[in-house]
């Protein structure tokens, strides 16, 4: 049985070198790039960390893309406002059960994420639809989706006043439902922030 020589040894080993330099390098600087666009972004939001943690796993799909990364936020936004919906409406009452003001709050605060959904869905539809081209119909969109949005971190906020101040919810209730909605709320927010930055870049 033939055996490498010491030469074609370090040869083969300098050629697969190059292989996997040439091969790895280009995807892992593009990744790196799609990254450092990521945080630079969402440095100008209010929740910092949570933006990142939550949009940098789609690092590749944004692509450094102003669009991309607003139509992300706004579809992990959705998902939360969904996931945040579904437990308040399926509320675990307890062995005591929910008062008729807490049962009053919980229906109310789910019809005001109800309504948060249905304008994350509107924005989400319009940014996907946008036209470039036509500047003027670019603002006008832009415009409807800051609107929306912004309506929705309104309807996150109202759904956690409806359980008041003065004690006639228990506390477990409110925190189980803070628990979520400041969740869904935070991220509207830094929604709204990447947003806007979006925006900014047409501007005149």
């Amino acid at each position: 049985m033939k055996t490498l020589s010491q030469i074609e040894i370090i040869f083969l080993s300098i050629a697969l070198l190059l292989f996997i330099t040439s091969s790895a390098t280009p995807s892992t600087y593009s990744n790196q790039t799609n990254l450092d666009y990521i945080k630079t972004s969402c440095n100008l939001t209010h929740y910092k960390t949570l933006c990142y943690i939550s949009l940098s796993p789609y690092a590749l799909k944004i692509d450094s893309n102003p669009q991309r990364l607003a139509v992300t936020a706004l579809n992990l936004t959705l998902s939360s406002a969904k996931s945040a919906a579904k437990f308040i409406k399926n509320f675990p009452h307890g062995r005591s059960g929910l008062t008729r003001f807490e049962a009053g709050a919980v229906a109310d605060c789910v019809e005001e994420i109800g309504d948060s959904v249905s304008e994350l869905q509107d924005s989400i539809r319009e940014l996907e639809s946008i036209n470039y081209e036509d500047s003027s119909k670019f603002e006008m969109v832009m415009s409807d989706v800051e609107t929306w949005v912004s309506a929705a971190l309104t309807d996150d906020d109202t759904c956690m006043d409806g359980f008041g101040q003065d004690g006639r919810a228990k506390a477990v209730v409110k925190d189980l439902v803070r628990r979520h909605v400041v969740k869904v709320a935070r991220m509207t927010s830094n929604a709204l922030a990447v947003i806007n930055m979006y925006a900014s870049t047409h501007e005149k």
